[in-house]
């Protein structure tokens, strides 16, 4: 029989089953959901399955029906979703419980944050009021005193007045005399002294009060903002250029002045500074910055542009500081070394001196000063620093190289020598 009478076969021998006592076999392979076997127990052969299911017993008893096998999964089905209903109401319950608790959780937080934010700015406000209240207290003191001031200049004056009047009236009387007698004379003579000799001058109020300037440390809070009783006096405003000592071109030179008032004490408030710089080519240029601390003091940074002599001059509320003008130096600036190497400062260049600083070569090349190879030890022709740059200019090397020209020679490469360049990579610029 071949391959397709036999599949023609096997379909009526299941079609037959079905008009039959036909049983379902409920152990096949697959899970829920699948398909069954036909079997029977009249057929001793296996029916036609698909390729998902196999038989796992021929010789079960197909005592079991579709019907059965449905049943039974809808009632897993049924206990399962049950045992997860009961997890899932558990976990909703907690949920719902937890809900309460971190809205009371939040309420605690946010109760706890209001009281410190009241508690911080309760303090913050009594630390202001206590500001306000001592610069308050300042100017009503200052206040006061300037009002007694001003009494007594005012009573000062009074009286010179009376003697002006008593001196006129003593005028008339001796132009009314024939012959005044000496006494209203030598009356006279007192009050014309005192008027003369007076020297009365009412001075306003200087109180000025300043937002900028460093105050009070409060109960752990900075402040700003002073009362400050005077004015800038620009005779005794000075200046603290140390740093012009070593200016040098490109290389930013700082300058502190001290604005002082008439009581010698520091003047934070603002103040017209000017200053300006006389170059040696003629040329006037202003600091690169000019900032107020106000604490008293004022920042110059200058940045020369040339070498020579400079003069710096600086006026505080248009008029000259002592003293009125500061002289100073300025240097070349700092170069990268790009002279030669040498092995050190004190061979003559003759095969026979041995090098002061343990330098040497290979071969019987001599100790050569400007050589191109470093030999060994650590010296410049130009300064003999390596740990900053040198001040050195070209016309002096080059004067230098034709000086030791006779000496000079290429040697090759030893393993002593030092690479130039990668010295030069090496150092730092530091302005000292």
């Amino acid at each position: 029989m071949d391959t397709k009478d036999q599949r023609v076969s096997d379909d009526d021998k299941t079609h037959s089953l079905s008009s039959s006592n036909v049983k379902f076999c409920n152990v096949c392979v697959g899970g829920f959901g699948s398909s069954n076997v036909l079997y029977s127990n009249t057929c001793q052969e296996k029916l036609k399955k698909s390729d998902d299911h196999k038989l796992v017993n021929e010789n079960m008893d197909s005592a079991s029906v579709s019907s059965c096998i449905g049943m039974e999964n809808d009632l897993i089905i049924i206990e399962r979703i049950s045992e997860e209903m009961k997890l899932k109401n558990l976990v909703f319950d907690r949920l719902v419980q937890r809900c309460d608790e971190v809205s009371s959780e939040s309420d605690s937080i946010a109760h706890e944050i209001t009281k410190e934010i009241n508690v911080h700015f309760d303090k913050y406000i009594e630390a202001v009021e206590k500001q306000r209240n001592r610069l308050l207290q300042q100017v009503r003191e200052h206040s006061c005193r300037h009002s007694d001031v001003i009494k007594g200049q005012k009573l000062v004056l009074s009286g010179l007045q009376e003697n002006v009047n008593e001196a006129r009236e003593l005028l008339g009387s001796i132009k009314s005399d024939s012959l005044p007698s000496n006494s209203k004379w030598r009356k006279l003579s007192r009050l014309l002294v005192d008027i003369r000799r007076a020297n009365v001058h009412v001075t306003p109020m200087r109180m000025t009060f300043t937002s900028d300037a460093n105050g009070p440390v409060i109960d752990g809070y900075q402040f700003y903002g002073q009362i400050v009783i005077g004015r800038e006096c620009p005779d005794k405003c000075y200046l603290d250029y140390s740093e012009l000592d070593t200016a040098r071109v490109r290389h930013n030179s700082s300058v502190l002045l001290y604005v002082v008032q008439e009581e010698n004490k520091p003047y934070p408030c603002h103040v017209s500074v000017r200053a300006k710089i006389l170059e040696p080519s003629g040329s006037v240029c202003k600091p690169k910055t000019l900032l107020n601390n106000m604490d008293g003091t004022w920042l110059l940074e200058i940045l020369p542009r040339e070498t020579g002599k400079h003069v710096l001059h600086v006026t505080v509320a248009g008029k000259p500081i002592t003293p009125k003008s500061v002289v100073f130096n300025v240097k070349q600036a700092w170069k990268e070394h790009t002279g030669r190497w040498h092995c050190c400062s004190s061979c003559s260049g003759c095969e026979d001196d041995s090098c002061t600083y343990g330098a040497y070569t290979t071969g019987n090349t001599r100790c050569s000063h400007l050589s191109r190879m470093h030999p060994g030890a650590e010296h410049w022709t130009c300064c003999g620093k390596l740990s900053r740059h040198s001040e050195c200019d070209a016309p002096r090397r080059k004067k230098r190289s034709g000086q030791f020209r006779a000496h000079s020679q290429f040697r090759p490469m030893s393993c002593y020598s030092l690479d130039l360049r990668r010295y030069n990579s090496e150092i730092k610029e530091v302005t000292l």
